[in-house]
């Protein structure tokens, strides 16, 4: 994965990174999502869409001021949008799936860096193979790119505000 570098003057510095497989269903919403920001031509915001993330990505990712994650989910809220925090003592079991709250202990722990991450997680019904979302999940979607867009646009929140 290669990401952009480069930062305006007076810009926030954010990454906004799709994650699915476009073949399968619903697990495509997180690059559907990733589009429709990148659409928006937000400045200082870079969108990135990958099938899944790598341990390699870290130190690209700590060159913006937050990274904000979208992927379906198989199970939780429809629909949920939270800041991702590590955990103390979590072990890393497989580098075939890593957790986001795994990316912020490893940034921690190899970089001696905090990485600032949200994820947004959108459940998804149909992971078969199909390039169509389904339309409840399409509805997410517009939600999601809504809340993130106005994330962005409060970026940073004022001193002691909680994300």
């Amino acid at each position: 994965m290669s990401f952009p570098r480069k930062r305006e003057s007076n810009l926030q510095n954010i990454l906004v990174v799709g994650i699915g497989n476009t073949l399968r269903c619903d697990d495509g919403v997180g690059p559907y999502v990733a589009g429709c920001i990148e659409a928006k031509a937000i400045k200082g915001v870079k969108v990135l869409v990958t099938q899944q993330l790598h341990v390699e990505d870290i130190d690209q990712m700590l060159a913006f001021d937050r990274v904000i994650l979208i992927d379906a989910s198989t199970a939780g809220p429809v629909l949920e949008f939270r800041r991702v925090e590590g955990v103390k003592g979590q072990p890393l079991s497989s580098s075939h799936h890593l957790s986001a709250e795994t990316f912020v202990n490893l940034a921690d722990s190899l970089y001696h860096k905090s990485l600032f991450m949200q994820l947004c997680s959108i459940r998804g019904h149909n992971f078969n193979v199909g390039d169509k979302i389904t339309p409840a999940v399409q509805a997410c979607a517009n939600q999601a790119v809504e809340l993130i867009c106005s994330s962005i646009s409060h970026f940073p929140p004022p001193c002691g505000e909680e994300l």
